[in-house]
């Protein structure tokens, strides 16, 4: 009766700890940096991720003409892949990120790293501001 009750208790807890392989993850914050764009010199990126999963997206695109604002909000959904997050865009592939130690790094549209991630790498911004 014990060893049930004992094997019981041991699927329930792997049972939990399994359903949201990124509970442990660190993601909330704000991430800052220059990406590449292949149709302008770079977009500024700033991404604001809640423990709610939602999102703020600013992204600003250094073109000839002038720059180009982007702002998106909603919610994020964590992929099958541990620390991977996807962003669905209207009428746009999805973004990905997968989230490191300090800092997101940008993925391809099928999940992957670039060939040069460090070049798709946001920064967590440290919050400077006195809280006193």
């Amino acid at each position: 009766m014990k060893l049930n009750f004992f094997i019981i208790v041991i699927c329930v807890a792997i049972g939990v700890t399994s359903c949201n392989k990124n509970a442990s993850v660190n993601y909330t914050g704000v991430y800052e940096g220059d990406l590449p764009c292949n149709a302008c010199d770079k977009v500024i990126t700033k991404l604001t991720l809640s423990e709610d999963q939602h999102y703020v997206l600013y992204e600003i695109y250094k073109l000839e003409e002038g720059d180009e604002i982007k702002r998106m909000t909603g919610e994020f959904e964590w992929t099958d892949h541990e620390g991977v997050f996807r962003i669905n865009q209207p009428e746009a592939m999805p973004l990905f990120f997968k989230v490191e130690e300090h800092k997101l790094i940008r993925l391809n549209d099928q999940a992957k790293p670039f060939e040069q991630p460090e070049n798709y790498t946001l920064t967590q911004f440290e919050d400077t501001s006195d809280t006193e």
